[in-house]
């Protein structure tokens, strides 16, 4: 599938990935069905584009950065009549421009992998599935739910999805190989949103949380609460995402309470 003549850029973090088996596999978990809008991000060469044409959803939309391979994608696929190639960074692309319910799908540059996703968060609510290609210790503190792989991100990402390892992929899957492993996960919205403020400060705290890992939550918060005195004597590496959100809940509340006595 791929064109001998289109440049690689290290900048960009390109791998192409070329192992027919691996990639069908992942269109797999999709689950295309003919009125799908699907958005693949960072189609690169195409090889992916490929199978996922043969499946035929309603809209495929194909989010590419680099000019040379928009240019390429289109020549490639220009008797496609449902594929639309748009030039677009993933880590501030608005998704909602697509349609009301998508699924997404992509090999994503090691190098911006985590803000693709971090980005996809703001359109949870259109978003019936997403199935991810990142490096493997990426992949891992995604779906870790505690200790020193865990941060503030799997913890904030996972209050909203359903987090799920499906597979690991060599560096042989790719041209050139990549000097790691890679691996497939799948994110599934939860019934659980937050509107922007709140996720905003949701995020704050989290990153305050995260930001002295070997402290005691109640000393980088500063924060007491005799009735989650338990959660603030530990560590936010060993709280679960839940118990984090209802932390952060709870000191939200004694704070506006606290503010209304002044």
């Amino acid at each position: 599938m791929r064109n001998e003549r289109l440049r690689l850029k290290k900048y960009l973090g390109q791998h192409f990935l070329k192992d027919r088996n691996i990639i069908r596999k992942i269109v797999d978990f999709i689950d295309i069905k003919r009125d799908d809008i699907v958005i693949e991000i960072g189609p690169g060469g195409g090889a992916l584009t490929k199978e996922l044409i043969e499946r035929k959803p309603e809209k495929l939309v194909c989010v590419e950065i680099d000019d040379e391979m928009i240019d390429y994608l289109k020549d490639t696929f220009r008797d496609c009549s449902f594929i639309e190639i748009v030039k677009g960074d993933a880590v501030k692309f608005n998704f909602s421009k697509c349609g009301n319910m998508i699924k997404v799908v992509g090999n994503l540059p090691y190098n911006v992998s985590t803000a693709i996703i971090r980005n996809l968060l703001n359109y949870k609510n259109i978003l019936e599935v997403a199935v991810f290609m990142t490096q493997k210790e990426v992949a891992e503190r995604l779906v870790s739910k505690k200790g020193k792989e865990y941060g503030y991100l799997p913890a904030l990402l996972q209050n909203f999805f359903e987090i799920k390892k499906l597979f690991d992929v060599s560096p042989k899957a790719f041209t050139p190989p990549p000097k790691v492993w890679s691996t497939v996960f799948e994110m599934v919205p939860k019934d659980f949103s937050l509107d922007r403020k709140e996720l905003e400060q949701f995020e704050k705290f989290l990153k305050k949380a995260f930001s002295s890992r070997r402290k005691k939550l109640k000393n980088t918060l500063g924060a007491k609460h005799p009735e989650f005195s338990e959660v603030l004597n530990l560590r936010a590496e060993d709280i679960s995402p839940e118990k984090l959100y209802k932390l952060f809940t709870i000191i939200s509340q004694a704070d506006k309470s606290l503010n209304c006595q002044k």
